[in-house]
């Protein structure tokens, strides 16, 4: 006899669970997104207003019109951002008073032609307002002020060639760990070697319970007799290594699914096995290809102990190890951290949000195919 839905308990059991359901639901979406939003507009402030009210709004890098700055004079501590020698311009150097006051780190240079004579002829130690100098320099201040902490990450922690190099980590080791998997679940599953497949698939689905941190030890003293420690090389083949258990035990389990009159079509129309790998078994595991490739890029993206250890120099460190850096370079500067930080997620946000779909895609064919 099937239940009652009219009564009022089933109603009121109904209502209950509806509101339990929504608010977890709720509550995991803001545990999610909530500490997200704070790093992006934290990232906007300066780090005196960090220090003050971690949860309060950017102010001091956008109300910066009247922003008292001071003329110092060129020093060894004073980075130029021009090569004196090709443009020999004089140049009146000012800092913020504000902002990272006597740090040298909030420093403008401006060109003594472009400025009126009363701001030209001040002398260091004077000082100005930012709304007393031409228009075009108070646009050029105001979003140099704005993106203070972004381009400071970028310059001073040198992020642009750690970002290159993680891009190359990344998509590398991503084709390498696919294309591996792929044959490899090719073989087991399809080819006649049912004895040395379950070996084989035994001692891969082993591999795939041991953590880089577990063997990082014995990993960097096998590199290092390699001649491979710091090298782009070295780090590519770890992940390719690291990546490849799981990419086997996907590929193998869809792969498997996958009717065997295809292969024997293929057998007899005269192709050889590698013809029917990338006519045949390619194009049908897109959905499981398109899962690995999302799940390792990621991962090697965000890892962070591996190229730690193996990568001493500045050629070869990833994004995440110079978002650490920053704690130990400029512990202070907590703006800079956050900008970092949103640098090396907003890739990964992206792409997550252009291929969710593709990627529940992915896994449910993978564990309902057959």
């Amino acid at each position: 006899m099937a239940p009652a839905t009219n009564t009022p308990a089933f109603r009121i059991k109904h209502v209950i669970g509806t509101f339990i359901s929504y608010l977890v639901f709720i509550s995991w979406t803001l545990i999610t997104v909530v500490p997200l939003i704070w790093m992006l507009y934290s990232s906007f402030k300066s780090n005196e207003e960090l220090v003050k009210d971690i949860y309060a709004l950017p102010k001091a890098l956008f109300e910066n019109k009247d922003d008292e700055y001071v003329v110092i004079p060129k020093t060894l501590n004073v980075i130029l951002p021009y090569d004196p020698e090709k443009d020999p311009r004089e140049r009146l150097i000012i800092e913020s008073t504000t902002i990272a006051p006597t740090l040298r780190l909030m420093v403008h240079f401006l060109v003594k032609d472009e400025l009126p004579p009363d701001i030209r002829n001040l002398k260091p130690g004077d000082t100005l307002r930012v709304s007393q100098l031409p228009k075009k320099m108070q646009r050029d201040i105001h979003w140099k002020t704005v993106f203070f902490n972004y381009r400071s990450a970028f310059e001073r922690g040198k992020l642009a060639g750690k970002f290159i190099n993680s891009l190359l980590y990344s998509g590398i080791s991503t084709f390498l760990i696919v294309l591996f998997g792929l044959m490899a679940g090719f073989g087991l599953s399809k080819m006649a070697f049912k004895k040395a497949s379950l070996l084989i698939s035994g001692l891969i689905g082993f591999g795939y319970l041991i953590s880089t941190n577990s063997v990082i030890i014995p990993l960097f003293l096998m590199l290092s007799n390699m001649k491979l420690t710091d090298t782009h090389l070295g780090v590519i083949l770890v992940y390719t290594a690291f990546g490849l258990p799981l990419s086997v035990m996907l590929t193998t389990q869809f792969i498997r699914d996958l009717p065997d009159s295809l292969i024997e079509s293929a057998f007899i129309d005269g192709a050889s096995y590698f013809k029917m790998f990338f006519s045949i078994i390619v194009p049908m595991t897109v959905p499981v290809i398109t899962t690995i490739s999302i799940i390792s890029s990621l991962g090697i993206w965000n890892e962070f102990l591996l190229v730690l250890v193996i990568a001493s120099s500045e050629l070869t460190k990833s994004l995440p190890v110079g978002v650490y850096s920053f704690s130990s370079l400029t512990s202070t500067q907590l703006g800079w951290q956050l900008a970092a930080l949103v640098i090396a997620v907003l890739p990964v946000m992206i792409v997550y949000f252009i291929f969710n779909k593709r990627l529940t895609q992915g896994v449910v064919a993978g564990a309902v195919k057959g």
